[in-house]
């Protein structure tokens, strides 16, 4: 059906956006089709998908940018994009549980990017929990691991990338969580994780299982450079959103997971709201208070994705490079409101692939990075509020291709 819709939809040349076809009974489908020529500095190839900006419950926090994407995108289909998020406010219940609020900016938290020591124990260690590799990349470039239909990891090493020789693998200062479909798919992934522990590659690594948590439906798990991950059952309205149904690509009807639901950054002491609110009030993102010192921002298809912040005392703030990839549909606003406050961000690591300085720039590469989180108020940073905890690198929503 989804086909059926994107061979209904616009193309790079038009200027008129039919009505969706056959649209899922949950997600309304956006028209628009990317042609891609390449992507920003290898991160990501085109997601078969019909993302729509939706009315959703839940609330948005902070997590910190650092935004890529590809280098090209048809003005016809970006025309169509525009309009069909401004018709496609429809309304919906939340997998967070509240009430209809305004449409969420995020559209997708899309991956992560973490570098390992050997992408050959970070292919067996994915693919025991789950994931497929994206068979589009030979293996000498930057693995992509499909989570599910529409998430991802992307693990360089320096096998493959000499800019990150001698830095070490990078840990995720957090928790990742991974969605399957059933406590048995749960278990399945546990067990074969844990079967690595007999491979020669993986003794003396940090990786781990933890005992299977009845009364959360969980099990966590460590991977070999210190990782972690808590693997949990998808409730209905997930499953549905994260799965094919919103879009996918070629490859991950071989995944046994459903897809990352969240990601947990934990932020030092202070900094949760204030951080929370810089993603507010400057990228348009929801926000909600889950605890003390726990704010959550809630995106993705029909909400189902949350980025957190969580304090804790023993975190510095200081980020090492890592960072998260999403889709965000006020591309044009966000970038502005960066600039003008000085946040635009160039990472040296990937210039050859993309360094937005300007709104041209970025549409050029559909694409722009930041990673300094301030105070919205004052725009000061400080020990607290300064974030350089974690640069998330943001797609424009052109370049979801239909």
């Amino acid at each position: 059906r989804l086909q059926a819709a994107a061979a209904a939809g616009c193309n790079a040349e038009s200027n008129d956006c039919p009505e969706p076809v056959a649209a899922h009974p949950v997600l309304t489908s956006q028209c628009g089709r990317a042609a891609l020529t390449g992507s920003a500095h290898g991160s990501c190839q085109p997601i078969s998908s019909l993302l729509p900006p939706v009315r959703a419950a839940g609330a948005l926090a902070a997590v910190f940018c650092c935004l890529a994407s590809y280098r090209s995108r048809p003005r016809g289909a970006l025309r169509c994009l525009q309009r069909r998020a401004k018709k496609s406010q429809v309304q919906m219940q939340s997998v967070s549980g509240s009430v209809a609020v305004e449409s969420s900016q995020l559209l997708l938290i899309e991956h992560l990017n973490l570098n390992v020591l050997s992408t050959e124990v970070a292919l067996s260690f994915y693919e025991a929990l789950g994931c497929s590799r994206d068979a589009r990349r030979p293996m000498t470039k930057t693995l992509h691991s499909n989570c599910g239909a529409l998430t991802q990891f992307h693990t360089p090493s320096p096998e493959n990338e000499a800019f990150i020789a001698g830095a070490g693998a990078q840990r995720w200062r957090g928790v990742i969580e991974l969605l399957y479909e059933d406590i048995d798919s749960v278990k399945a992934a546990a067990a074969q994780v844990k079967a690595l522990l007999d491979q020669e590659a993986f003794k003396g690594s940090a990786l781990a299982v933890g005992d299977f948590e009845a009364s959360a439906e969980e099990i966590s798990v460590s991977g070999p450079y210190g990782n972690r991950f808590v693997l949990r059952v998808a409730d209905a309205a997930r499953r549905i959103a994260l799965g094919p149904a919103s879009g996918k690509r070629p490859g991950s009807e071989l995944c046994s997971c459903v897809g990352m639901g969240s990601v947990t950054l934990e932020v030092p002491p202070g900094s949760a709201e204030p951080g929370s609110r810089f993603y507010e009030e400057v990228l348009g993102f929801s926000r909600k208070q889950l605890a003390p010192g726990k704010w959550a921002v809630v995106g993705g298809p029909a909400a189902a994705q949350h980025l957190v912040l969580h304090e804790s005392p023993d975190s510095t703030g200081e980020e090492v490079g890592e960072h998260v990839a999403m889709y965000i549909s006020d591309f044009d606003s966000s970038f502005q409101r960066l600039l003008d406050r000085g946040l635009i961000f160039v990472n040296p690591r990937f210039e050859h692939l993309d360094k937005a300085t300007t709104l041209e720039e970025a549409h050029h590469y559909s694409c722009f990075r930041f990673k300094d989180v301030v105070d919205p108020s004052s725009g000061e940073k400080s020990e607290t509020n300064d974030a350089r905890w974690a640069s998330i690198l943001c797609f424009s929503s052109w370049n979801m291709k239909s």
